[in-house]
């Protein structure tokens, strides 16, 4: 299943950003995203594939999918959408700004920005805090800070759900063993791969492909 990359997206990657409109007259093929997606249908009718099932679209409709969720479109009848894009980042800065209130949103920092960029385009790297701060030239505390200042969580746990959401799409896309599975998003010890998974599905890995795959 082909994966629509952030820099397929984004022309800037440091305002990532994007939206289009879409005219839809055929089926789309089921597809992933390692970026957030929200469309909104504005004229036609059809059906929405995802790991969730099928649901009939219609006017005013809307789909909201996270990073590594796999979605498609199919009996599409002039099919319109208004998609807007949104990096991991930019999301986790806007969720921060509705969770606090009415509080101005913490602008988000160029390293934190890298930092993001880095983990999401080598998930299965051996990272550690120190290694990322030393990329981003931050100290490591000093990092741990910024980041939940601009996303609401710590680099070590934004890269760990980047890596839950890689696997489940590859357990709903391929027939790979899950321990390769978890070897490719950089969870190399299975017992480990599956408290990690659980920790943010509700689900072990096996479960989660019995539940989901189409």
């Amino acid at each position: 299943m082909h994966q629509v990359l952030s820099s397929q997206v984004f022309a800037d990657q440091r305002l990532p950003v994007a939206g289009e409109r879409l005219e839809l007259g055929a089926d789309v093929a089921p597809h992933s995203h390692a970026f957030f997606e929200i469309a909104v249908v504005i004229a036609g009718r059809g059906i929405h594939l995802s790991a969730a099932g099928e649901v009939r679209l219609e006017p005013d409709s809307v789909v909201v999918l996270r990073p590594g969720e796999w979605h498609g479109y199919t009996d599409c009848d002039g099919l319109v959408l208004r998609n807007a894009y949104l990096g991991p980042d930019v999301f986790g800065l806007l969720s921060g700004a509705l969770v606090r209130g009415g509080e101005s949103p913490e602008p988000a920092h160029p390293a934190v920005q890298h930092a993001m960029r880095l983990l999401e385009a080598s998930i299965d790297e051996p990272w550690t805090l120190d290694r990322l701060a030393g990329m981003v030239n931050l100290a490591p505390g000093y990092l741990v800070r910024l980041f939940g200042r601009t996303a609401g969580i710590s680099p070590m746990a934004y890269l760990n759900r980047l890596r839950a959401e890689r696997a489940a799409g590859l357990l709903i896309e391929t027939e790979l063993p899950i321990a390769a599975i978890g070897a490719m998003v950089g969870w190399h010890d299975p017992s480990h791969a599956n408290r990690r998974f659980r920790s943010t599905f509700g689900l072990s890995p096996s479960s989660y492909r019995a539940t989901f795959r189409p």
